[in-house]
């Protein structure tokens, strides 16, 4: 069985909760903006030493529907960078050097704890599931030039399924507005190309703008 289909079938679910939640809560939703940096590392059996973390870019929109006053179903739309450095294991290529720049258009879908600590400050703590769509893939294999993943031996990028858990600061402004100041990390559930075990693990660095409920 595809390791992947029950997340698949996890996300499409939840994408339903999602929709009729929307529904019932009408008039109770609110959307923003997402802009921050990633930070990721390579994992996995084909690579045995952790190399250099890759910092990227990440930003996109998302909405929420308001369950209550402490809890939020999200979805998000962003564009993210991942990726990392590593020396390759046994099988494939035996040692060599991989560096890979992997960006996506991710879908992350959350459920948000909002727990306030006074008139303006508040916590959050979320977790989730995300579907990250490759959208670019370049490799460098023992130390040489970039080139599309499929067309070097790791073979094409594939989708990703990432599990999402994070939390951080929410200040609400005087017009009802929210700044969050977040950090998230996603375990990659998959391999990241078509023939290796490799995975992305990244921290994400965010701000967040959000509308007033």
């Amino acid at each position: 069985m595809n390791p992947s289909l029950p997340l698949v079938r996890a996300f499409v679910a939840s994408l339903l909760l999602v929709s009729v939640s929307t529904s019932a809560a009408l008039g109770q939703s609110r959307a923003g903006l997402s802009l921050g940096a990633t930070a990721s590392e390579l994992y996995g059996d084909f690579i045995t030493v952790r190399g250099d973390t890759k910092w990227g870019f990440y930003g996109g929109a998302f909405g929420e529907a308001l369950v209550g006053d402490a809890l939020a179903l999200q979805l998000g739309v962003n564009y993210a960078q991942k990726g990392g450095r590593g020396f390759a294991g046994t099988g494939l290529l035996d040692s060599e050097k991989i560096e890979l720049d992997l960006n996506y258009i991710e879908l992350p879908l959350l459920v948000e704890l909002m727990l306030p600590l006074g008139a303006t400050w508040g916590l959050t703590a979320y977790g989730g599931i995300a579907a990250a769509f490759n959208v670019g893939c370049k490799a460098s294999l023992g130390g040489g030039s970039k080139e599309a993943c499929k067309d070097t031996a790791l073979g094409a990028a594939k989708t990703e399924w990432g599990i999402p858990v994070g939390g951080g600061l929410n200040y609400t402004l005087a017009n009802g507005e929210s700044v969050l100041f977040e950090v998230r990390y996603t375990w990659g559930q998959n391999d990241a190309v078509a023939n290796a075990n490799i995975k992305n693990g990244t921290w994400y660095f965010l701000i967040r703008l959000v509308s007033a409920r």
